[in-house]
């Protein structure tokens, strides 16, 4: 049948690795050298990660609009979503598997993975609607898991996260 495509038992298995920018990763202090101290400006943001493309970009977040600015990797995709109020960066989201988090966790790992049961996690709401959103003690970093065959009204609880996919991670210090 035309335009169907069935399973093709000759092609190869293709092992996508992210492309880690160098010296890039998220920590209870930033999202590499840009931090609390860091001006909320493309520019500033762009230097402090050693020249990656910064554009500010449309987000909609609890139900509206909010424009961030948005740091981009060497494949042309968002790695990371900036806030900023006063002229400084008060948060980031981490949307890209190129930038690793703490313990390597990466965007589109598994909950197993990422060493989750070592997380609090709780139902997420408003735009974390039916996923988990989890945090170790005395972190500022947030992580969220999609999971898969949420069922209505429950929280899934230990193992039943074991296949949730990390969505992102969230800096708030």
């Amino acid at each position: 049948m035309a335009g169907c495509a069935g399973r093709d038992e000759y092609a190869a298995p293709v092992d996508v690795q992210p492309t880690t920018v160098p010296g890039l990763a998220l920590s209870e202090t930033g999202v590499g050298l840009v931090d609390q101290s860091t001006r909320y400006s493309s520019s500033a943001i762009s230097d402090a990660l050693g020249g990656a493309r910064v554009e500010t970009v449309n987000a909609t977040f609890e139900g509206r609009v909010i424009a961030q600015l948005a740091a981009f990797g060497p494949s042309g995709l968002q790695m990371a979503r900036f806030q900023g109020s006063g002229g400084r960066i008060t948060g980031a989201q981490i949307v890209s598997e190129d930038v690793p988090g703490p313990r390597g966790a990466r965007v589109g790992m598994t909950y197993r993975q990422t060493g989750g049961n070592a997380m609090d996690c709780e139902e997420g709401s408003g735009s974390w609607e039916q996923m988990a959103v989890c945090s170790r003690p005395g972190s500022a970093i947030t992580y969220v898991y999609s999971v898969p065959l949420w069922r209505e009204g429950r929280m899934p609880r230990g193992n039943e996260l074991n296949d949730a996919v990390l969505n992102r991670m969230i800096w708030e210090p």
